[in-house]
């Protein structure tokens, strides 16, 4: 009897406080995460449009509610969905969701052109959920005949933005950025043109260029592009959209060389940099 007051007194407290909440205007306390009010994908959207010189391998701005156009690869606690959780632009982006369970996987991949010589990824980026100490969270990683040849990732707990080559001397690592902070939106471009110990590569972070140089792979030509989780427990919340990504065949475009851009109202500026803070990045 005792225990059932009690009970009755705390459920009118509670109701009491939500009360006095909604009347001042101040929002309760939530016990999760909001997904209350998420709107559904809007597959009338403008499809996103492509820039790059060579062949459309994959294009897609989730509006569709589908990853049609990716390989999707899951296992375990891992998934890859359309949701309308997070989005760049429109209502719905692609998620990837691993944790720290043993076989929790997610990746979406895209094939490249045969023998491709030259390739460009474009993509809009929020982590909203880093691992573990010691692991990474990737973005894009390129392939050549099933072995990883170059990647940028965030690490966890550093927060840096990381440039990642392999070659039969071992791997090479370069900070891009020193600090990229979780729950925002970036956009990442990388364009590759492979040629072993000669390949040239740059990365465009938030519009501008962090990176164009030469570097030293196991490999001179591509074949696959990789976005989520390499191996089991990369634990990490990865939400992707309007994503871009071609490759060819023909006459590299110079690195370094200006980014390809759709042509758009001069009058709206592509990114708004307040705050970036980090001096030494190439024009």
């Amino acid at each position: 009897m005792v225990e059932g007051r009690l009970m009755n007194r705390a459920v009118k407290l509670c109701l009491a406080g939500s009360l006095v909440l909604a009347i001042l205007g101040i929002p309760a306390l939530s016990l999760g995460p909001e997904t209350a009010g998420a709107q559904a994908c809007v597959p009338s959207t403008t499809p996103v449009t492509d820039p790059y010189p060579g062949i459309m391998a994959a294009a897609s701005n989730f509006e569709a509610g589908t990853l049609d156009g990716f390989d999707v690869s899951t296992s375990g606690t891992g998934y890859a969905s359309a949701s309308p959780g997070l989005s760049h632009s429109g209502n719905c982006a692609a998620l990837l969701h691993t944790t720290a369970t043993p076989g929790s996987l997610a990746r979406l991949t895209v094939r490249l052109t045969p023998g491709a010589t030259e390739a460009y990824a474009d993509g809009w980026f929020n982590i909203a959920a880093e691992g573990m100490e010691g692991n990474n969270v990737p973005y894009f990683r390129f392939f050549s005949r099933g072995v990883r040849v170059m990647d940028v990732f965030r690490q966890n707990i550093s927060h840096e933005l990381v440039l990642r080559t392999s070659s039969p001397a071992g791997f090479a690592y370069t900070t891009l950025r020193k600090d990229v902070p979780t729950d925002s939106w970036h956009r990442l471009v990388m364009h590759v043109v492979p040629n072993g110990s000669g390949t040239t590569v740059q990365i465009w972070w938030d519009g501008r260029s962090v990176y164009a140089g030469t570097v030293s792979i196991s490999a001179t030509t591509v074949d696959t592009l990789q976005l989520g989780s390499e191996h089991d427990q990369q634990m990490g919340d990865i939400y992707i959209d309007d994503v871009i990504v071609n490759s060819g065949t023909g006459t590299p475009a110079p690195v370094p060389g200006p980014l390809p851009e759709p042509k758009v109202d001069p009058s709206k500026r592509f990114d708004d940099f307040r705050g970036d803070g980090q001096a030494g990045l190439l024009a």
